[in-house]
This record gives C-alpha cells, sequence and structure tokens, in this order.
C-alpha cells in the first residue's frame, strides 16, 4: 500500500544538528519497511524566527540533501505514485524567504518546494504563529506571497499558523490549504491542533490534514497511545475528512510519541489498528498516501 507523509525534519537533523544520516530517525531502510513511497522533507527554519540565520540554514539543508539517501523529486511528480521512497521539499517557516519574493524564486529554482508553512512559533515577515494568540490575519507580504505560491503550484500549510492567517488561507488561497501536521483540538487542547471549524473548512475546501504523531497533541491528560492517533483519524473522519485526512509525522522533530509510532515502520502498525476498527480497504488506501498525493498533483496542475 502506497504511504505518504507530509511533514519530517530530517534535513534539520542532519545539515544543522550533525546527527548522522543513519542515527535519524527517517532512515531509508525504515521508509522501506514502513512501505512509504513519498516522504516530504522539510527545511525548518529554526528556533529563532527572524532573528536567526534562516535563509543561511535553508541552503545548508539543501546541500544535505544528497546525504538523505532516497532520491528527491525536483521536477514534475510522476503520473503515478512512487513504489520505492522517494522525497520531495517543503518549508517550515517563512522567515527564510526573508520577506522576498526573489529568495521564494531562489528555494523554487534550487528545490522545487511543494508546500510552505507560512509561519513556525514565531512572528515573521509573513504573518504570525498559533502559540502567541495573536488575532490578526496575514501581512501584506503575506498575501503577496500566497498570490506567487498560488501562481507557482505551491500549497499554503497552516499548521503553526495562527487561526486568523488560518482563514485568510481559506478565503484567498486558489489553491486549497492543508495542515500538513496538526491534530484535533477538541481532542487536545493546544494551540497547535484545528478547531472542529478548521478541520470542517479544511474539508470543504478539499485540502489535506495530516495526523501529527507528538504525544502532547494526541493526549494532554496522560500518555498517547496508538489509540489515541486512531481516536483523531476517527474524528476527522466522522465529520467526512476521509478523502482530505492522511499522516504528517513530525518524525526527528518531535521528542514523545506512542508506543509503535517512533519510526516510519509504525505506519503499517497505525494503518492495522484502523484496519481493525473496520476502514474499508479503498478508505486505508486514501488515507495512507492517495489524499495527499492527489492534494500534490492537484496544486502542481493549477500551476500557471
Amino acid at each position: 500500500m502506497f504511504t505518504a507523509d507530509a511533514h519530517c525534519d530530517t534535513l534539520y537533523e542532519i545539515a544543522l544538528c550533525h546527527t548522522p544520516p543513519e542515527k535519524c530517525v527517517v532512515t531509508p531502510e525504515r521508509l522501506a519497511s514502513g512501505g512509504v513511497g513519498l516522504q516530504t522533507f522539510a527545511l525548518f527554519a529554526g528556533k529563532h524566527g527572524t532573528q536567526g540565520t534562516a535563509h543561511q540554514d535553508g541552503l545548508d539543508m539543501l546541500a544535505a540533501v544528497p546525504r538523505l539517501g532516497v532520491p528527491v523529486l525536483t521536477g514534475d511528480l510522476p503520473d503515478a505514485p512512487p513504489e520505492v521512497p522517494t522525497g520531495i521539499l517543503s518549508c517550515e517557516g517563512g522567515e527564510m524567504l526573508e520577506g522576498s519574493l526573489a529568495r521564494f524564486e531562489e528555494f523554487m529554482a534550487r528545490a522545487r518546494l511543494r508546500m510552505i508553512a507560512l509561519t513556525w512559533n514565531f512572528e515573521n515577515e509573513i504573518g504570525y504563529p498559533a502559540v502567541g494568540g495573536e488575532q490578526k490575519g496575514l501581512k501584506p507580504f503575506g498575501r503577496e506571497l500566497l498570490r506567487a505560491m498560488d501562481a507557482a503550484g505551491v500549497v499554503a500549510d497552516a499548521s503553526h499558523l495562527n487561526e486568523a492567517g488560518f482563514w485568510d488561507l481559506i478565503e484567498h488561497a486558489e489553491i486549497p490549504p492543508m495542515a500538513s501536521h496538526s491534530d484535533c483540538r477538541w481532542l487536545c487542547d493546544v494551540p497547535r491542533n484545528l478547531t472542529r471549524e478548521q478541520v470542517r473548512a479544511l474539508i470543504e475546501r478539499g485540502g489535506f490534514i495530516g495526523v501529527n504523531f507528538y504525544a502532547d497533541f494526541l493526549r494532554a491528560d496522560a500518555p498517547a497511545t496508538m489509540d489515541d492517533a486512531v481516536r483523531h483519524i476517527d474524528a476527522i473522519c466522522e465529520m467526512g475528512g476521509e478523502r482530505v485526512l492522511g499522516f504528517g509525522s513530525d518524525f526527528d522533530g518531535i521528542d514523545a510519541w506512542p508506543d509503535g509510532l517512533g519510526d516510519p515502520t509504525g505506519f503499517l502498525t497505525l494503518l492495522d489498528a484502523l484496519r481493525r476498527r473496520g476502514y474499508s480497504e479503498e478508505t486505508l488506501r486514501d488515507i495512507a498516501g492517495l489524499n495527499l498525493w492527489r492534494a500534490l498533483k492537484r496544486a502542481e496542475a493549477a500551476r500557471r
């Protein structure tokens, strides 16, 4: 079964934390063992916001791409999902673009970004993060960037973005937006998770939601288990989200996860848990990878 993951931080671990590739959570061997055909590798802007060196860090991560050990697609996606572990690139934290469309074009030329998480946990030139409680929407450069992303076939990723910014994406993005690695806030009340209204909006727009495996986003009152990941998947499917739902593991970016979901081999275990819950094979194929694949293909087809 083709499986796709919308987010991991392996490039940051290799390039900025100097972790040997074989010591990372995401490795070619684990991807293959977990049936992962498509892994999204994020260029993470880092933990210093606009005061850091996000642009240079992004270039350093691009230089580390060959060390991943899997082919990374920088041209058009193939007609069919890849059968062996293959990578695509995203950006997490738009401060990497330094408020400049020229920087956006630079990364597109070098990396063919498929999605951009507009903020991480800091305000930047684009907008405001979910963790700060700011009620303002996208800034003028954020609107300008969104138009450029639509024209280039790049999906706007609302994971880490504040609610006002999220609703700006829903209203103004031509390409349906996504939340690449977020869970349900009504099941675990943290700012990084999505409200029912946000989930409903992404379903109506035909976007994408990648369930995050970070334990603190799955459950707040006790250690998270595999059943908690299933609970979040159930909740989105109960709202009619079977065709927008997938995985956004956050591997190599989290320090706590349910037993059995600590590396890419856990995708198979989670799919088996859903199978035991009565999910059909067609729905499992959608959740495992086809929903993300279709979202990416639609974005590419919308390129002008």
